[in-house]
């Protein structure tokens, strides 16, 4: 009797330290969805930027993506860490990381996805 609860047990415990969580791999998108999501993270952090709409309706078709691929699915490790890395920046420096977002992708930028409100 006490041999089947210890193979539960047993069984287990080896899913527990061997099931990995699902981790999307790297996307060629993620370089793309990477700019759009600094531009969104800058409108919504830097004070006096805003996302430039038409800027970003253009981009968003130009390659293809909707408001569901920024925002909604998951994201793969390689873009949460860059986006998890952009969030420190903003917290210890927030002037000179917004600053730089904005040289990047506000007016005159090849990118323009910001702008000044």
């Amino acid at each position: 009797m006490m041999i089947r609860p210890s193979l539960a047990v047993i069984a287990w415990a080896v899913f527990c330290f061997t099931a990995q969580p699902h981790r999307e791999e790297a996307s060629p998108q993620d370089p793309v969805l990477l700019s759009g999501l600094k531009a969104d993270m800058a409108s919504r952090r830097c004070d006096g930027v805003r996302i430039d709409p038409d800027g970003f309706r253009a981009f968003s078709n130009r390659v293809q993506l909707n408001h569901a691929d920024f925002f909604q699915k998951t994201r793969s490790v390689r873009l949460q860490a860059a986006l998890d890395d952009l969030a420190s920046q903003l917290r210890s420096d927030r002037q000179a990381a917004c600053d730089a977002i904005l040289v990047a992708y506000g007016p005159g930028s090849p990118l323009p996805l910001l702008r000044r409100s």
